[in-house]
């Protein structure tokens, strides 16, 4: 059954889309058989695959609608993951699920019926707070923060641990923090070493700081443009091996049967 990861944070701009693409595609490249999901109304995670949202007739808002309905919106990715893709459809949810008894688990209901085919499931999530992400909580085994080693960005942490604790004490209580992943890392300025080590003493061990640090590089955008994983497109790039090493640790504690 699928290890499924809720990749969250309600901080724009930290590298949620960046870690779900190229840690599925990671993933994908070592054997495991990977589900992404696009919770995002923004649909970032279905541009970086080369499908155009505003094209497609049925995404993961439809699905949730009907609370099943996962295999009819599937598509194929290049880097060997399927996905639910999404569209602008999906910011509509929030305001047609308002009433709507358990809706919270809507995501749930579209999820469990493939879990048997699937290694991982990583759910890329919009950047609220709102009814999506909770959907993505409560289904989720664990969750991995990503933080721009920026002081903004390091500040959104507290905020959204503090959500992450009340899904923990309501509606999912196996939900894991597996841990904060320290993105956009400019090795040349001192503003990002000194983010590092606060992020380390605010947070860690409690909360785990992984040692996969994601370097900035212009790659990543160049990649997201050519509809490629950092792995294909410049597999040498700065921060690429931080998403092949966090593949391996993934399998590792989650998935190693297979090894």
């Amino acid at each position: 059954m699928a290890y499924v990861i809720a990749i969250a944070s309600h901080k724009g701009g930290v590298g949620k889309t960046t870690t779900t693409v190229n840690l599925a595609a990671a993933l994908s490249a070592m054997g495991r058989k990977i589900l992404a999901v696009d919770l995002d109304p923004q649909g970032g995670l279905t541009v970086c695959t080369g499908i155009h949202p505003d094209s497609l007739e049925k995404t993961i808002y439809d699905a949730l609608k009907r609370q099943k309905g996962g295999e009819s919106i599937m598509l194929a990715t290049k880097f060997g993951a399927d996905l639910l893709p999404a569209n602008v459809d999906l910011a509509l949810i929030e305001i047609e699920l308002v009433n709507a008894i358990a809706r919270e688990r809507r995501l749930a209901a579209v999820l469990n019926p493939l879990r048997d085919n699937y290694d991982f499931i990583l759910i890329d999530c919009s950047p609220s707070l709102g009814l999506l992400t909770l959907n993505a909580m409560t289904v989720a085994d664990g969750v991995i923060i990503p933080v721009a080693c920026e002081y903004l960005a390091m500040r959104a942490v507290r905020g959204f641990v503090k959500f992450v604790r009340k899904v923990q004490g309501s509606a999912n209580s196996k939900l894991e923090v597996i841990g904060i992943l320290p993105t956009m890392f400019d090795k040349r300025t001192r503003h990002a070493q000194e983010t590092y080590k606060e992020l380390m003493n605010a947070f860690h061990p409690q909360i785990p700081v992984l040692p996969y640090i994601v370097y900035r590089s212009i790659r990543f955008a160049e990649a997201a443009e050519a509809a490629e994983s950092i792995l294909t497109y410049a597999k040498a790039a700065p921060g690429a091996d931080a998403y092949r090493d966090l593949a391996k640790f993934m399998i590792e504690r989650y998935c190693p049967e297979k090894e």
